[in-house]
């Protein structure tokens, strides 16, 4: 009985902290449009991927802890994968790197 509320509570703070990286993130792309000075851009990189990644890294340590065994793993995919998906959902989400097809 333990186990099975441990690993729903997991979950659920898996999940919860994949949306809210993907949230905090999500936003930081959108806000980087071209109408903001290009100083403006980098202090909201700075401020924003920064927390996207720790939120993110957070939700990945969950994750793999029940997938890896030993401390060094989990870690290095932790940190490994939440600066990559940080990074993409960032990218991903920026106005200027979407497709204009009327162009």
């Amino acid at each position: 009985m333990f186990d099975m509320v441990s690993g729903m509570f997991c979950f659920i703070t898996m999940v919860i902290s994949f949306l809210y990286g993907t949230r905090v993130c999500w936003m930081c792309g959108k806000d980087c449009s071209f109408h903001v000075d290009p100083f403006e851009k980098k202090q909201i990189l700075k401020q924003r991927i920064p927390a996207g990644f720790v939120i993110y890294s957070f939700g990945f340590f969950v994750l793999f802890s029940f997938i890896f065994d030993g401390v060094l793993p989990i870690i290095v995919w932790s940190l490994t994968s939440a600066l990559i998906l940080s990074h993409f959902v960032v990218s991903m989400s920026m106005p200027g790197l979407k497709r204009n097809p009327s162009l």
